[in-house]
């Protein structure tokens, strides 16, 4: 089951997707999407504006490099990396999903130290990680790989990077084709058919 990490303070809180049926404002079709807790969307996966910031925010961004260890009183490391603020001297302390996603709740002074949503954040240090630990940035890949052969639900869930229960109940969607190309690293499209899953040869992006 998808699931997010806050940390909140001093406490670390997760928090769990549910799937959940609405009828969609543009189409009016019934569609189930798999929900985090709060406000319930409004379109299905087809309908939905698309956001500009979300086909763009890796290249724009870059990829995530760990500078830092954000530690707990438990001992517990965290990497991180800290963005600058634009409030002067305050850096964004953002963990890989936080990189991502563009949100962060924990700020960085070097005289204030750490602090989330304003509040000082008890219990919690940074470190900085070891020279050799910082990873050079990766060389971008040769060429892009194009799968040609049917794929097993393990090897499915191991790309989409989900459950296998979230992708039994999305195959039987009308909305999977979008859905997949949303979960792919190269955007492609699949399809579901005779226990398999295969590439629509007909994307073009």
């Amino acid at each position: 089951m998808p699931s997010k990490t806050f940390i909140v303070r001093a406490h670390a809180r997760t928090i769990y997707s549910k799937p959940v049926t609405f009828v969609c404002a543009k189409c009016n079709q019934a569609t189930t999407r798999e929900c985090y807790p709060g406000t319930p969307p409004k379109y299905c996966l087809k309908c939905a504006p698309k956001k500009k910031t979300s086909v763009t925010r890796e290249s724009e961004k870059g990829m995530f490099h760990a500078t830092h260890y954000l530690i707990a009183n438990s001992g517990q490391k965290t990497e991180v990396c800290l963005e600058k603020s634009p409030e002067p001297g305050w850096y964004w302390v953002r963990s890989a999903l936080d990189w991502f996603s563009g949100e962060s709740i924990i700020q960085y002074h070097d005289q204030q130290g750490l602090q989330s949503r304003g509040v000082p954040l008890v219990g919690y240090s940074l470190e900085t990680l070891p020279t050799g630990a910082i990873a050079p940035p990766p060389p971008p890949p040769a060429a892009v790989v194009i799968p040609t052969q049917s794929y097993s639900l393990r090897q499915m869930c191991k790309r989409f990077k989900c459950s296998d229960r979230l992708l039994r109940k999305m195959r039987e969607s009308k909305e999977f084709t979008q859905w997949s190309k949303s979960r792919d690293p190269q955007g492609l499209t699949w399809e579901y058919r005779q226990e398999k899953y295969f590439l629509v040869d007909s994307v073009t992006d």
